[in-house]
């Protein structure tokens, strides 16, 4: 069911979308900046369910058969992967669209870069981050620093959430301005968290901004999108009884390999 989505959500993108160049980007196992400077990151996180594991080698003939590279890095997060290539996209005149469910990568939105969640079927406006983080893309990183996240275990300052948090940024600019203007801040206890936990949020700000300069091997005009390898993927297609993707599959493949 797993590769089933993926298909289905990749053929979708590529019959709307119609990309000129197209990559796929996933984690590795080895550790990361992150985990060095912050052992604790994502040791909350639970291990991907063996039904899901399992099904990432399909995933990955999946698009080998489609002809899309895969990017993987060790030492790097694939958000960092995403980050550098639509940094390097955006500045050789490309429009980019980042396709994933993860919010972190709402940091990216920018003129020219777009982000699309394929489980919501959205694309996310600097208006609907400022609704999600009360701040605008830019400004999301220090958002995050402030309130850290439980789910990826970065620290951030105990007791301020998201809606404090872009109290805090909206009031003065960025996350270093209000490490440096805490005596500003009216209410004790919280003056008293800010002072006590500058350390942990700026590593939290190290942990969640997305490096966009990973010294990647490739171009991204390596990644135009090529014709599909129209026997493995028609193969895929029968061994998995995935036949309600055949016409679009197969449509294209015609229009990719014509």
């Amino acid at each position: 069911s797993a590769v089933y989505g993926f298909a289905n959500t990749l053929l979708g993108i590529l019959e709307h979308e119609r990309p000129t160049h197209i990559a796929a980007c996933f984690d590795t196992s080895a550790p990361t900046a992150r985990h060095k400077l912050y052992p604790a990151y994502k040791a909350n996180r639970e291990s991907m369910p063996e039904e899901l594991s399992d099904q990432m080698p399909l995933i990955f003939r999946l698009l080998e058969a489609m002809n899309i590279p895969i990017l993987r890095y060790e030492g790097y997060e694939a958000d960092d992967l995403i980050a550098t290539y639509a940094a390097q996209a955006l500045g050789k005149g490309y429009e980019v669209v980042v396709v994933s469910a993860d919010k972190d990568l709402m940091q990216l939105i920018r003129p020219g870069v777009e982000f699309f969640d394929p489980m919501k079927d959205k694309f996310f406006t600097p208006e609907d981050v400022k609704e999600k983080f009360g701040v605008y893309p830019e400004r999301v990183v220090d958002v995050q620093a402030l309130a850290g996240d439980s789910i990826d275990n970065v620290p951030g300052v105990p007791g301020i959430g998201l809606k404090t948090a872009a109290q805090l940024i909206n009031e003065y600019g960025s996350l270093q301005q209000v490490l440096d203007r805490t005596g500003e801040i009216k209410q004790e206890k919280r003056r008293q968290t800010l002072v006590d936990n500058r350390e942990n949020a700026l590593i939290s700000l190290q942990l969640v901004t997305l490096k966009n300069d990973v010294p990647v091997e490739d171009e991204v005009e390596a990644f135009s999108c090529r014709c599909p390898e129209k026997e493995k993927l028609t193969a895929f297609i029968d061994r998995y009884g995935m036949n309600s993707l055949r016409a679009r599959a197969e449509k294209w493949l015609s229009e990719r390999c014509s």
